[in-house]
């Protein structure tokens, strides 16, 4: 879960936007939203681009369609980033039964 429910962001999108790292932030497109931790992402720079790991939180915000491939389309998906509260991130087990239970 470490690895995944977390969002890197370029440094300076995160002074702009008052983000601190490890604080929670909520990713929101037009198939849902979640909240994640921040992270400085160490590569870049790359402003007004974030990038959130595989998993059940990104699957959570891409096209659930696959146009027959298999697999959803999980880069090039505009994005709202803003900061989120300390009791708004959902564990595994809570995120599952929320979007898909």
């Amino acid at each position: 879960m470490r690895s995944v429910a977390i969002c890197h962001i370029d440094p300076e999108d995160m002074k702009k936007l008052r983000i601190r790292e490890n604080s929670n932030v909520r990713i929101t497109t037009d198939f849902g939203s979640v909240v994640v931790k921040a992270r400085k992402s160490l590569r870049g720079p790359h402003p007004g681009i974030i990038f959130i790991p595989y998993g059940a939180w990104a699957n959570v915000l891409s096209d659930p369609k696959t146009h027959s491939t298999g697999m959803p389309s999980l880069k090039g998906i505009p994005a709202e980033l803003e900061p989120a509260g300390e009791g708004d991130f959902l564990d595994l087990e809570d995120l599952v039964k929320k979007h898909y239970g």
